[in-house]
């Protein structure tokens, strides 16, 4: 019983790493609040998930509130331009499918838009949180990756629209699940989506980093 409750055990780690996560995830929440913060909240939650279990790991709050300021800038703005992008083709698509006659298949192109629109949103603020790029190539960048690797960009795109969706879709199950919004979800989706980039950044990147190990 005590080598199953000693640190360097693999519970003990489990513990600690789910510890580590759901400060990260009440830190992202609490810097999201202005929501127009979200851009750089999101960029310093992914940078702390890149580094979670290398040799750069290191203390969650002065790496995420480190990447927080010296991404708050154009995580700002990529964010600006992503949401009000994805709302905007949102709206549209639901107003062409509530239509009827021929303009109502205007929703293809608009839903095929919206779903291009989402998988950018999904790989900027990692790119973000690993390269320094200028806003317009890091969003043609977003799109050029998330389409050049699609089948492992879907399930990054899942987690990051999974709670929007549940929010439309059925707004008592995403209340009902508000514990997991608040203490566990987004930074345990980040951590899984880190892992899912780890393989498509790695090959833009020094060999010698760390990030090549995913």
């Amino acid at each position: 019983m005590g080598a199953f409750f000693s640190p360097d055990s693999k519970f003990m780690q489990a513990m600690s790493r789910l510890a580590d996560l759901v400060i990260l995830n009440l830190l992202f929440l609490v810097s999201c609040l202005p929501l127009f913060t979200i851009g750089a909240a999101t960029t310093a939650l992914y940078t702390v998930c890149f580094q979670i279990g290398t040799e750069k790991e290191g203390k969650i709050l002065r790496t995420y509130f480190q990447a927080f300021r010296e991404n708050f800038k154009q995580g700002t703005v990529l964010f600006l331009i992503l949401a009000l992008f994805i709302l905007a083709l949102l709206f549209d698509t639901l107003l062409l499918c509530s239509l009827t006659g021929w303009l109502r298949y205007g929703c293809v192109l608009t839903g095929f838009l919206l779903v291009l629109a989402v998988l950018m949103y999904s790989y900027a603020f990692p790119l973000l949180s690993q390269f320094s790029n200028g806003t317009r190539e890091t969003l043609k960048n977003s799109l050029f990756l998330s389409l050049g690797y699609l089948p492992r960009s879907l399930p990054v795109a899942a987690l990051n629209i999974f709670p929007l969706a549940l929010a439309l879709l059925n707004f008592y199950t995403f209340l009902y699940a508000g514990i997991m919004w608040v203490f566990l979800y987004f930074s345990a989706a980040a951590y899984l989506s880190s892992f899912l980039l780890k393989k498509v950044f790695a090959r833009y990147c020094d060999p010698s980093t760390d990030l090549a190990d995913g």
